[in-house]
């Protein structure tokens, strides 16, 4: 027995495997997306006891996934955060957020198309940035005045005034 398995499957056998997950007991714990080959690979994961099975599939963005919220009640949360984040069009969710599940700055920050548009217009990064020179200058500008500063996002000065 695999404590994981993967298995390969399609839009169309979607909703067959999950009503057979469904009537066999097994929990439905997520749905995981990512971006994978210009497309949106879903993993929707279930599990009995120490076993874990997973869903894989791709998808277009031309495509539609059913929803499979009607079996699994809790999955309406992930169906939506999909939806926002990537832009996958899910039919027939239990409880739609129409888009508004995730607030954005950019509509489905995730899919690959999004991020291949925005990869255009990005600024390329400054010397002045990632110029460990600088870094050590106002490091020192900082110890100078007595003042904390931390070039790791606070997380050094945040432990040392925890000790007191």
């Amino acid at each position: 027995m695999d404590p994981q398995v993967f298995i390969e499957t399609d839009i169309d056998q979607l909703l067959p495997l999950v009503t057979d997950y469904h009537s066999r007991g097994w929990r439905f714990v997520n749905i995981c997306g990512s971006s994978v080959e210009g497309k949106v690979e879903l993993l929707y994961s279930f599990s009995s006891g120490e076993e874990l099975e997973n869903l894989r599939l791709l998808v277009s963005n031309d495509q539609s996934v059913p929803a499979v919220s009607g079996l699994y009640p809790n999955s309406f949360f992930f169906e939506n955060e999909t939806h926002d984040l990537f832009g996958v069009d899910f039919k027939g969710i239990s409880l739609d957020f129409g888009g508004a599940f995730y607030p954005t700055s950019v509509p489905t920050p995730m899919n690959p198309a999004s991020a291949a548009a925005r990869a255009q217009f990005a600024p390329a990064p400054s010397h002045e940035e990632s110029d460990p020179a600088q870094t050590e200058n106002i490091e020192r500008e900082h110890l100078e005045k007595d003042v904390p500063c931390s070039t790791d996002g606070g997380q050094k000065d945040l432990a040392e005034d925890d000790r007191g």
